[in-house]
Order: C-alpha cells, then structure tokens, then sequence
C-alpha cells in the first residue's frame, strides 16, 4: 500500500475492464462483457519474416496490416524453415523473460504454429532455441478495446470437416452449424493432415480467400495437427493445400461474435501449468486457480506439448469431460512436437490430458485466459485515500478500502464513496464483497499530546489492559515513559477511532485488517511495545463487534516491527494478507502457500500491476 516502490517491478497488466473515478456509489457490475480483451479478425497477412536466432529480435506488430498501435494481443502463426538446429520457436511479448515454446522442431524441418501473444506497447519478440532459422509470422486478428469487437464462446469440439482437401479451394460451412451461431466473425479450428502422399502447406482462410498464408506444415507420410483461427466469409472458411492432396479433419472448438455476453481475453505472462506424465486414461490438470488464470476463467489459451513417447501416438488436451477426433498433435516415438488451444474450462477448472498408446510426458504453458464479463476479474483490489477522484478498477470481484486518511490518526476523505463502490464488487470468490482495513501506528510517549494516561478508551469506558496500568510515568528522554500498558491503549485508541468515528457503518459488517508497515511509526527499539498497541488494536475491534481481524504486512515488515510474537499472544491465530510489492498474478497465487505472518491461514495476497498510466493493487483470494 506504501512500499511498493521499493520491490523490483516485474508485473504484467491483467486489468481488463475501463478506470472509473469514484464520485458516489456504484451499482453492481455490469452483465456485459467490456470492450477490452475483444477479438477483431482481419485477413490473413505475413506480418513479418526474417531470420531468427537464440537471441531474442523485437517485432513491430501493432500499427500495421489492420492491427492498431494500441492491440493487447494477437493472434498469429509462426511457420519455421532451414532450422540449424533441432529446438524450437517462441513468440512473447517484447521484453519478456519467458520463452514459451510454440513449436518444436527437428534441424532442417519445416513446421508451423499458432499461439496468441500479448504485446508490450505493440510488440512482440521472436528466437529459436537453438542456432538460427527463418520464421515468418502470419496474423489472423487482434485483441483490444473495440466496441466492435467480438467476444468469444467455447464449444465442445465438433467436426465440421473429415474429407479429401486438393490445391483446389473447398468451402467449409461453418455458420449455424456445430452451436455456431449465423453473426459469428470467426471460429477457432483444430485441423490435422493425415498421412499425406507429399509434403506441402495446408491454408485455411476465409471463404473466397486465396492468400498464402500457412495454417499448417506438413511432411510426406506423416500426420500434423494445429488450431487456428479464421475469419468467416458468407459464414465459412475455405481449405487447401499447396500441392496433391490430403486428408484433413477439422473440429470447431469455439466462435467469435458480436455478442455482449461471451467472454474477453487476458493476456497473461506465460508459465507452465504442469508437466505430467501421461498414459492412455486421462489425467485432470488444474489450470484456473493457479499459473496465472483466475478461477472465474471460461477458458484457457493453452501451448500443449509431448515429448519422451515410449511409443509414436497422439495427444490429446482438452476440456475436462470432452472428447475431440481431431487429436492436439501427433508424434513419433521420441518426438518432441506441441500445438496450442483454447480449452473450455468446466467448474473445478481443470484440462484432462491423454495419449493414444504408451506413455508420455505432456507440458501446459498458460499464456492467457478468458473471463466472462458478468463474473469480475476473478481478483480484488484495495484502494484508500490516495485514489480519491482517480481512475480505478470496476470488475474487481471484491474490494477492500482503508478506512484513515494520510495518518492513523486521520479519516479517509473518500470512505463513504469507495466503501460503495466495494459493495459493487461482482463477488464469486470467497472473500467478503467489501472489507476495510485499518493503519497499525505506535510514536511511543514522545508524541505526548495522544499519547494515552488511563485505561479509558475515547467514549471513557474503561478497558481490561492485560498489561496493567497505563498512567502517566516520567521517563529518561520524554515527559512520559514508554510501557506497555500505554502502548496497549494507544493502539485500542486507533482501531476504536477507525470502528466508531471515521464514518464506517456498522464496524462489525466488515472483515478488518490491520495494516503493518516500516513507512508508519513505530517503537524502533522494542517491539514489544508494538506488540502491545497491535493486541489493542485487535481487542478494539472485537470490543466493536467486528469477528473477523487479520493481519496484512510482508514478513521483512512484520519481523522488522512486531519481532517473535510469543505463543501466547492473541495475535497468533489472525490470518495474513501478504503483500508482495510489484509481482503477477500467478506469482501472487503461488505465494498463497509462502510463509504466514502468524499462525493463521494465508487469506490473500497482494501484487500491484500497472493501470493505465498509475499501476493499482489487485488481491487474489487464497480460498
């Protein structure tokens, strides 16, 4: 909340709805999916070629060829020729430390791929893994914010194409079939060749478009697969291949269109959900909840790849409970091949992953997701003072508000309004829809005007002080002495004054936390006294009816402020809210089973992520 400048930046935008600046109470989130993370098809178009090496080249991708400067991503296929090396290609966003493989590749094999990539600032970068080879990139579409846009629909996977495909173009209809509906502007298809006679291209585009953009490579003999995107023309896409014929199944898996309630993509830093070793019965993989995908996520855009195949088969990575006859990829005994898709995911938020005979090793690579936009981000964000009349967040799926202004000391001018625009928050997590949090001070007895005299609290009730009396004591280096028993009401005084006197309504409604940082004063030289005010800051929140306190600090902090908490202070059983300064998603869901501040659970986590031009906190639920 304070320190966040002081942790290395290496997150990623996730947010996916518009700022809004908060002037009054809002109204529940909006059923409609927003304009960000829209999908526009474009026609097929080389984007790029050149030659590409174990060093990563910048690609200006947005700008150009129907792609605005300002596209979060796109949707692109990498075909690879004259590798050097066995390895294989990658495709990130510019400037990112993950290499995501898209395709492997033995030396001097041509193949292709198609993955979608974020872009930074219209950007993307491209290497092999090994030695050098010439990568052409093709773009089907970009997403972004458009109010045109379209939004996405998974389908279970359907065949819409088992035939004989030549150099001569074959339609394929594909609207209002297979759950298509007739206003869709694109489908997502998996394809395979099977065994053809010769080596060649395989194209598939719109309908009536003859561009030579590659969907797939394929060899002589040998069976390939990989999903792509086409835009509908008249409602269907076209096939062909470059030379003889071959055999091609195709099975739509989802739709684009107009529509305001499908879903919208995020972009998300690529990670590795799993390496599992795979046998003939399917095996669930959890993807949303962790590697970055929220658990509201529709789907998952996913890189799928096989390698250490005790005998030659194919994969297959879909949907958990699905079936598809068009297989992810298949590969030889030994191989190492993959192919992305976009996997619908069911309520537990999980894949299934199987072979076709022996046994394999299957890795996930997550590289965004899709969220539904009646259903929130799936994360929460904190705000406080600082965003008074500043754009923040409106999908936010819970929303927690600092109750002081600058100080603890001091009220939050914008309480009021950011405490509705919490209770708008879309829920469908297991955190409360809006929680408050409190700041933990202790100046110690030299700040004299508020440091405390007796055991009453400010409405002059007295208070059980389990350290004793507090009354004035003269000491060494101040008109009063530092003890315990002060430190205790001071800090009872605080959270008191943050229940009863800042404007919160009905303290008790809320779940509270107390906010532990190095930026805030605190007793330098014993954190015992610490101790002391954060017990009372508990105890006045419970003496206001409040039943749910936690913690919120990094453990540098907490150790740095409170010390070792004894085992028998009250402390010890709050749960933690950790922060985790400038980080990802997937970095704060894999912090959910760090180190705790005490003894309770791990609530949640905190990272901070750019926002427009300001960067804002998200919070991911830990249950």
């Amino acid at each position: 909340m304070r320190f966040r400048t002081a942790i290395a930046s290496i997150g990623t935008v996730l947010a996916v709805a518009a700022g809004l600046a908060v002037v009054g109470p809002l109204a529940p989130a909006s059923a409609a999916a927003p304009t960000t993370g829209r999908f526009t098809p474009v026609t097929p178009v080389r984007a790029w070629s050149g030659t590409a090496t174990s060093t990563a080249t910048t690609v200006t991708l947005g700008g150009r060829n129907g792609i605005p400067s300002s596209a979060t991503a796109v949707v692109l296929t990498a075909t690879v020729n004259a590798p050097s090396a066995a390895g294989y290609v990658s495709v990130a966003p510019a400037g990112s430390t993950a290499s995501p493989a898209i395709q492997n590749f033995r030396r001097a094999q041509p193949i292709s791929g198609t993955t979608t990539v974020g872009l930074t600032s219209g950007k993307a970068q491209v290497k092999v893994s090994a030695g050098k080879a010439t990568v052409s990139l093709d773009v089907a579409g970009w997403y972004g914010t458009s109010a045109t846009g379209s939004t996405y629909t998974p389908l279970p996977p359907t065949n819409v194409l088992n035939g004989t495909v030549s150099t001569a173009a074959k339609k394929v209809a594909v609207a209002g079939k297979a759950g298509v509906p007739a206003n869709a502007t694109a489908v997502v298809l998996q394809a395979d060749v099977s065994r053809p006679a010769t080596s060649g291209r395989l194209r598939l585009t719109p309908s009536g478009n003859n561009a030579g953009i590659v969907s797939l490579m394929y060899e002589k003999g040998t069976t390939v697969a990989n999903t792509t995107t086409v835009r509908l023309s008249g409602g269907a896409v076209q096939a062909r291949v470059s030379s003889g014929s071959a055999r091609v199944l195709a099975d739509v898996v989802g739709y684009y269109a107009p529509n305001a309630n499908g879903s919208v993509f995020v972009p998300a830093h690529p990670v590795r959900a799993a390496t599992i070793p795979a046998g003939t019965t399917a095996k669930k993989v959890t993807v949303a909840g962790t590697a970055g995908v929220p658990r509201n996520a529709i789907a998952a855009v996913i890189n799928a790849k096989v390698g250490k195949g005790s005998v030659g088969g194919s994969l297959r990575v879909v949907g958990a409970g699905l079936a598809s006859s068009v297989p992810t990829q298949v590969y030889a005994k030994g191989q190492t091949i993959g192919n992305a898709l976009i996997a619908p995911l069911a309520a537990d938020g999980q894949v299934q992953a199987k072979v076709s005979a022996g046994t394999a090793t299957v890795y996930v690579d997550v590289v965004g997701y899709f969220l539904n936009g009646s259903g929130g981000s799936g994360t929460g964000v904190d705000i406080s003072w600082p965003q008074c009349g500043e754009g923040v967040p409106t999908d936010q799926s819970f929303g927690i508000v600092g109750v002081n202004g600058e100080l603890a000391n001091t009220t939050n001018p914008c309480l009021q309004q950011q405490l509705g625009w919490a209770a708008g928050s879309a829920g469908g997590t297991a955190q409360p829809k809006a929680q408050v949090y409190s700041l933990f001070t202790n100046p110690g007895a030299k700040a004299a005007s508020a440091w405390p005299t007796s055991n009453a609290a400010p409405n002059g009730v007295a208070v059980t002080n389990p350290y004793g009396s507090c009354a004035p004591q003269p000491g060494a280096q101040s008109s009063w002495k530092t003890t315990a028993a002060c430190s205790y009401m001071y800090g009872y005084a605080r959270a008191y004054e943050a229940a009863n006197a800042r404007g919160v309504v009905s303290p008790g409604q809320y779940r509270w936390w107390l906010d532990v940082e190095t930026g805030l004063s605190y007793v330098t030289s014993d954190a015992a006294q610490n101790r002391a005010a954060l017990e009372g800051m508990a105890k006045a929140l419970q003496n206001s009816g409040v039943t749910q306190v936690g913690v919120y600090s990094t453990s540098y902090q907490f150790n740095k402020i409170m010390g070792a908490v004894p085992a028998s202070s009250p402390l010890r059983p709050l749960p933690s809210w950790i922060a985790l300064g400038d980080a990802r998603l997937d970095q704060a869901q894999a912090a959910c089973s760090g180190a705790r501040l005490l003894d309770g659970p791990i609530r949640m986590t905190q990272y901070v992520t750019p926002y427009g031009s300001t960067e804002i906190d998200r919070d991911w639920s830990c249950s």
